[in-house]
């Protein structure tokens, strides 16, 4: 294992749910292995696998949790080849709950799908597919706006002869950066305003 920061060591030691917050190339998958790691292995009150629920925000980050831990679990059972413990653990990395937030909730949708009246086979757009729907959702509108069918068209040719030097392009990329950026927050509506 290698050296963890102070900060590190503190989260993957806290008792309790836990949240790891902090930029890229910071630690987090590092941490989150150490910490599922140390509840597996603990000596006297090991947690199982299938206790535990990791998410994080992509599937390559929950591949490479899985993986990692995977890894571990191998080479431990390797020092001691007769653990039940540690062969249990390993038979459930498979099926263990690390995947995205999107996959979690997906989950949790699909198993309460009568509850919630929707169709059990709802599914998550990939990322492709969420782009092109906001690309088609983006054009459909600005073609509304250009017809003045909606208040503001004056505004937005302004917008975009001033920032696109009248190729709608540009307006259209940082519109949808704002979108983007906005489904970040808890009250995007609040942030408008706040703008306004």
């Amino acid at each position: 294992m290698t050296t963890l920061t102070a900060e590190q060591q503190l989260a993957v030691e806290a008792d309790g749910d836990l949240i790891v917050v902090a930029g890229a190339g910071t630690g987090k998958t590092r941490t989150l292995v150490e910490r599922c790691l140390t509840r597996i292995g603990h000596a006297t009150q090991p947690v199982a696998l299938e206790r535990m629920l990791v998410v994080t925000f992509t599937e390559a980050a929950a591949a490479e949790l899985r993986k990692r831990i995977r890894t571990r679990l191998e080479e431990w059972l390797s020092e001691r080849p007769t653990d039940p413990w540690l062969t249990e653990q390993l038979a459930l990395i498979d099926s263990a709950r690390i995947s995205t937030l999107h996959g979690f909730c997906l989950r949790l949708i699909r198993d309460h799908f009568h509850r919630l009246g929707i169709d059990p086979e709802v599914t998550v757009l990939s990322e492709e597919q969420a782009a092109l729907l906001a690309r088609e959702s983006l054009d459909q509108l600005l073609r509304r706006q250009y017809r003045g069918e909606l208040g503001g068209a004056e505004a937005l040719q302004q917008l975009v002869l001033d920032h696109g030097r009248g190729w709608d392009e540009p307006v259209r990329q940082m519109i949808l950066r704002l979108h983007r950026y906005t489904r970040t927050l808890r009250d995007p509506a609040a942030w408008f305003e706040i703008g306004r």
